[in-house]
């Protein structure tokens, strides 16, 4: 007899745990058994940015996606994986279509003589690296992006977590006004 009343006790608390409203983020679906940091190292593809106004990724399909790598060792990358955009801009007549453009404050010769040396494909395919850490409670992500004109990390973005799933997270960054939720998946 003890021993059903013992199993009945650890079934009640364990439906209890997964059915319960304890979860650590605000959107997140409840008990994860991956740590915070094991849920998140992977590549993401940002499906949306949500400011003003709300960007789907899904409508620039075409052109490519936008990735975000988080790894281990707490180094990441952004990169747009390009679906043949870069080849386009390359293709561009920068001096036709700036002279075009051209009004009272632009210069289109220096700015057309500047673009036409430019590999886009090779700027859109090698992204930009950063370094990242939780915050102490890991209700944040602190992010460093790299400066490559300088070789230095830029000041900390701090991103609150509003999901952070097996496939799928949700960040949200703010500072004054301005409000920005990142919705990704894996």
């Amino acid at each position: 007899m003890k021993n059903r009343i013992c199993l009945v006790v650890v079934l009640t608390l364990i439906v209890g745990l997964f059915f319960s409203s304890c979860k650590k983020y605000e959107e997140d679906y409840g008990l994860m058994l991956k740590t915070p940091k094991g849920r998140l190292v992977g590549t993401w593809k940002i499906t949306q940015i949500e400011s003003d106004t709300i960007i789907k990724m899904s409508d620039f399909a075409m052109f490519g996606e936008l990735l975000m790598t988080f790894e281990k060792d707490e180094s990441g990358n952004l990169k747009f994986k390009d679906n043949g955009l870069g080849d386009i801009l390359s293709d561009i007549d920068w001096e036709e279509l700036m002279s075009e453009m051209q009004d009272s404050t632009m210069n289109a010769d220096s700015i057309s003589e500047g673009l036409e040396n430019i590999d886009f494909s090779s700027m859109l395919s090698n992204g930009t690296d950063f370094k990242w850490a939780f915050d102490s409670k890991k209700e944040y992500i602190k992010l460093n992006f790299l400066d490559a004109t300088t070789n230095s990390y830029s000041e900390d973005i701090n991103m609150k977590i509003l999901s952070l799933c097996k496939s799928d997270c949700k960040l949200r960054y703010e500072e004054d006004s301005t409000r920005v939720d990142i919705s990704m998946q894996k």
